[in-house]
């Protein structure tokens, strides 16, 4: 049994090895870019909306306390049965365009209809049910030249979500200053109509990280920004678990998906960006699991002694935190992959916030 002692230690040295070396890698890295506008460029806003009737208002007032409303058309995309559209027209904004969907599809769906329709070639695509902390300036004037996409970073209404998310959010402005990030953010991604068009998007979900992905494939830079903060509602309960189902299974395809194209593409920057988050998606998870099954198959005391050393870390709130965050999520990348050999599920049942 010592070699199944031995395998355990080392796939769980790995599993947390690995992230943490990524993490002080990348860390090191910082952005060092210029604004491309000295004034407001014009930009399409596109908000996908499937009964948002509750949130509709403060969404769309929050839209409009963030950029020049002169500069700036809102394209709602809506496939509600709650009236949200009828919500929007009483506002009775002149910058408000809403197009109706016949029939819920999904988000992709609503997003390609959206940039068919955008006038300008500077397309912001924004959930909902998101708030941005920080104006929209402080991201759009930065795409021009060598920079093609950009997104925001992240925070959530849930102190463990945050955690997970402020790991990843220092990985994110890291890779963005290496050269691009092939995950964005569905609260904000910004993009240029002159690099990817509704025709360049396949219909699947992830269509965010789908955009920083195609523009980092065509040599463009895909860009995370730490001045443009969005805050994210996260469900609870059985909807948290749907919640992270969904969005981890679309990641996992979306990494699937895109592993071939990135590979024969010539940017070596990027191409290991990718690889280091296909492997931190999809297979550092199972090493998680793999150790702990390892170590009680190969000795149990010790796997009890390591056992009661996790415990006891608990008493620390920052690393009570961490442990929160991290594990679960590992567990949920997981159960992603294995939903996600199910294929593509585009249109979801809406979870409660």
């Amino acid at each position: 049994m010592l070699e199944f002692l031995i395998a355990g230690l080392l796939l769980l040295i790995i599993h947390f090895g690995e992230p943490v070396y990524y993490f002080m890698y990348v860390k090191g890295n910082k952005l060092n870019i210029s604004p491309v506008y000295s004034e407001p460029p014009k930009v399409s806003i596109i908000i996908p909306t499937y009964n948002e009737g509750d949130k509709i208002r403060e969404k769309i007032k929050n839209v409009l306390d963030s950029y020049p409303n002169d500069y700036m058309e809102i394209l709602v995309v809506d496939s509600s049965n709650d009236g949200t559209d009828e919500i929007v027209k009483t506002m009775g904004i002149p910058q408000i365009r809403i197009i109706k969907e016949e029939k819920r599809k999904g988000k992709i769906f609503a997003v390609k209809e959206g940039i068919r329709n955008a006038k300008n070639n500077l397309v912001i695509i924004t959930d909902a049910d998101a708030i941005w902390e920080n104006p929209l300036i402080n991201a759009v004037k930065f795409l021009g030249g060598e920079i093609g996409a950009v997104s925001c970073i992240k925070s959530a209404n849930s102190e463990t979500e945050n955690a997970y998310r402020n790991f990843y959010n220092v990985i994110r402005l890291g890779e963005s200053a290496i050269f691009a990030t092939p995950i964005f953010h569905g609260e904000m991604t910004a993009f240029r109509k002159d690099i990817i068009n509704d025709k360049d998007l396949p219909n699947v979900g992830a269509d965010d990280s789908t955009i920083a992905t195609l523009t980092a494939i065509k040599g463009f830079r895909a860009i995370c920004v730490k001045d443009f903060l969005a805050k994210e509602i996260a469900p609870k309960g059985l909807d948290y678990v749907s919640w992270k189902m969904r969005r981890g299974s679309h990641l996992v395809r979306h990494f699937f998906r895109n592993l071939s194209k990135v590979l024969k593409s010539n940017n070596q920057y990027f191409k290991k960006i990718f690889v280091e988050e296909f492997y931190l998606h999809i297979i550092n998870p199972w090493l998680l699991v793999l150790g702990i099954l390892f170590l009680a198959i190969g000795n149990i005391e010790v796997f009890s002694i390591l056992l009661i050393l996790l415990l006891i870390s608990l008493v620390s709130s920052k690393t009570r935190e961490a442990i929160r965050a991290w594990i679960p999520n590992q567990f949920f990348l997981i159960l992603a992959q294995l939903f996600a050999t199910k294929g593509e599920v585009l249109a979801w049942k809406k979870e409660k916030k």
